[in-house]
């Protein structure tokens, strides 16, 4: 009887996962633009955009993401989207996420954003997690990147 029974826990347990993939990777995140939504007193509001690739073989549905981006190594602003994405396979969309923002991290931005890191662009990271169609977990992800700046032309001028 507790054979049967083991086997029974075996073949749900197989089940359960067949759905998911054994190559999976997770999606990719970055910033790809910032807008103002609100300035208040208290807190400000931004329209996040964020560009969510996935390197899969297999369309990926996001139904949530959760993140924190730092700005200049301080914590910047932090939101949550939960409306659901479908991302075809091996390309990439942005995601439009509502963040806020409490004053205090405005302040500490403005003191110590040097002006010369505008032009150079400025340095962020974003981390945070993803919740997908084909996990029952959460999966985490963080990136680092540089948004704006001055775009220089690579190559030679003929």
């Amino acid at each position: 009887m507790l054979q049967r029974l083991l086997v029974l826990f075996f073949v749900l347990g197989v089940a359960a996962c067949s759905s998911l993939p054994f190559n999976a990777l997770a999606p990719k995140v970055s910033v790809a633009d910032v807008d103002i939504k609100s300035l208040g007193l208290f807190e400000q509001r931004f329209d996040v955009g964020l560009r969510v690739s996935n390197p899969n073989d297999f369309d990926l549905k996001i139904e949530a993401l959760d993140f924190e981006l730092e700005v200049n190594g301080r914590p910047f602003a932090k939101g949550l989207g939960r409306t659901t994405t479908l991302i075809p396979a091996v390309s990439s969309t942005v995601l439009r996420v509502d963040a806020t923002m409490p004053s205090t991290n405005l302040i500490r931005q403005i003191k110590t954003l040097p002006p010369e890191t505008l032009k150079e662009g400025v340095p962020y990271r974003i981390k945070g997690r993803v919740k997908t169609d084909k996990s029952s977990n959460w999966l985490p992800f963080d990136h680092s990147g540089v948004y704006g700046g001055e775009q220089k032309p690579k190559g030679k001028t003929i």
